[in-house]
């Protein structure tokens, strides 16, 4: 299972997150070559509603037993079952996208 941390900015209006203003997420994804997925995980993320996205670091986890908190081990599981999960954390990051 591919891990993927990141940011990405906010486009929506929902109360839950604030326009603009870039999160913090982590994403798990059953497939692990992101060359091959990176346009899949795009759309992902923007079909719920985040754009600008920076990936800061990928990794790999076999099984959900390497993970010690209980969300990330349920995001694993959704992932396994339906190709891609995403965490994405409350707290707005301070940091520009520099392209």
């Amino acid at each position: 299972m591919l891990v993927i941390h990141g940011t990405a900015e906010f486009t929506e209006e929902n109360g839950r997150f604030e326009k603009g203003k870039r999160y913090a997420f982590n994403m798990f994804s059953r497939d692990e070559n992101l060359k091959e997925i990176i346009e899949d995980v795009a759309l992902y993320l923007g079909d719920l509603g985040w754009n600008e996205i920076d990936i800061k670091k990928t990794g790999k986890v076999a099984s959900d037993a390497e993970i010690t908190k209980p969300l990330l081990q349920q995001a694993f599981n959704y992932a396994k079952e339906n190709r891609f999960s995403v965490i994405t954390y409350q707290d707005p990051v301070d940091e520009e996208l520099k392209l």
